[in-house]
């Protein structure tokens, strides 16, 4: 790859690594070239297998977006990565877009599946060069991550669910909570009583925990510049997602007109140059992709480096208490301009783990630490493989 092409693979995914493997590698000029992607389902679980012609095997568990995307993961995403050599990742990510016609079906789906198989070859690359992913990735910058607990429901009396914050804020030590507002998507117009209720109520109980809100999509300007407001009376930090999603314009006017609290969105981009628009136009105050969703953690770095250029915030979206966290906690071990408190459900605090894997993501003190074993630093139970049904 001449000097040109690493400038524009560089504009699009953000990589400032593997332009020269042997500069990352061990291993030197050893090519590791894929010999299988294996999309297997064992119960309700789902994983990515790749496995390179050495036999070392990358995995990554899946989210459930992938029980309906079987199609596109094997139709098209799967066969374009199949006996390449696995260092040339950067290139790889690019050039899946461009294969065929692959860029017309572009948006979360697709890169959902890409995300899927980059994150389990970053677990196989690691794994074949003896080292945690972040350390192919580039200068760590923390070996330990302060969360926030996500209440995710909007479901049950706003009483009820700050008692369980104040609960579970003892159990982990944390000092950050996001709670929802709004009824997602603007669908349930009832939610607004709940949601005022519920930030009077924390506040109430603590003058010092940090707030953030979350509205997924819930409100127009003019809804979601009051909500801000009152949010900001109520010394919340973030605001994530008022308007819809896809309407930038508005995010942007909500963004424009609050002047305490920052706006944050990007989970359901995937969109190099929206994520660009958004530091440019100063859209976002914080930029949120969900590494699967974005196409891996290269894409998601991408960002990073883009909120850095630009002063932004960078907290990608992760409400996981299972494997699924492990890629994003490589990825907060390098990335500049993380922002502030970052993601862990609620409902992983105090829950019995499963016992297919080890180790569990269990908040000590307020904080996940960053696993240093090699690759992702997840062990599975090798039952689940050998009863796991391959989807094909």
């Amino acid at each position: 790859m001449n000097r040109r092409q690493f400038i524009e693979l560089s504009a699009l995914t953000g990589a400032v690594l593997l332009s020269n493997p042997k500069h990352v590698f061990s291993k030197g000029n050893d090519a590791v070239y894929i010999r299988s992607i294996d999309l297997l389902k064992w119960k309700d679980n789902h994983f990515v297998v790749v496995t390179s012609t050495d036999g070392v095997k990358g995995i990554t568990l899946t989210n459930t977006r992938i029980d309906y995307l079987y199609g596109i993961f094997n139709g098209l995403v799967k066969p374009f990565f199949m006996g390449k050599d696995a260092r040339q990742l950067p290139q790889l990510i690019d050039g899946v877009y461009k294969d065929e016609r692959n860029y017309k079906f572009s948006g979360m789906p697709f890169w959902n599946c890409v995300g899927h198989i980059e994150v389990a070859i970053w677990d196989l690359l690691a794994k074949t060069d003896n080292k945690p992913v972040y350390q192919l990735l580039g200068k760590q910058l923390r070996s330990e991550v302060p969360m926030y607990l996500s209440s995710l429901t909007r479901d049950n009396p706003a009483e009820e669910e700050v008692e369980k914050i104040k609960e579970r804020l003892v159990i982990s030590g944390c000092q950050a909570v996001k709670i929802k507002v709004g009824g997602r998507m603007g669908t349930d117009t009832k939610a607004d009583k709940r949601s005022y209720k519920i930030v009077e109520l924390l506040r109430k109980h603590s003058d010092t925990v940090t707030i953030y809100a979350d509205a997924n999509s819930s409100f127009d300007v003019d809804q979601g510049i009051a909500m801000g407001k009152f949010l900001e009376d109520h010394q919340v930090d973030i605001f994530e997602e008022p308007c819809p999603w896809e309407d930038f314009q508005s995010n942007k006017k909500v963004a424009d007109t609050l002047k305490k609290i920052k706006v944050a969105g990007g989970e359901q981009d995937t969109s190099y140059y929206r994520f660009d628009w958004y530091c440019k136009n100063n859209g976002l105050d914080v930029l949120q992709p969900d590494v699967y969703y974005n196409g891996g953690i290269l894409r998601s770095l991408a960002v990073a480096k883009l909120a850095a250029k630009y002063k932004k915030g960078f907290a990608p979206h992760s409400p996981k208490a299972d494997p699924l966290e492990a890629p994003f906690l490589h990825l907060a071990a390098v990335a500049p301009a993380l922002h502030g408190f970052q993601e862990f459900p609620l409902s992983g605090i105090g829950k019995k783990q499963p016992e297919w894997y080890a180790p569990h993501f269990e908040i000590d003190r307020g904080v996940l630490s960053i696993s240093s074993t090699p690759g992702l630093g997840i062990d599975y139970d090798s039952n689940i493989f050998k009863q796991a049904t391959n989807i094909n």
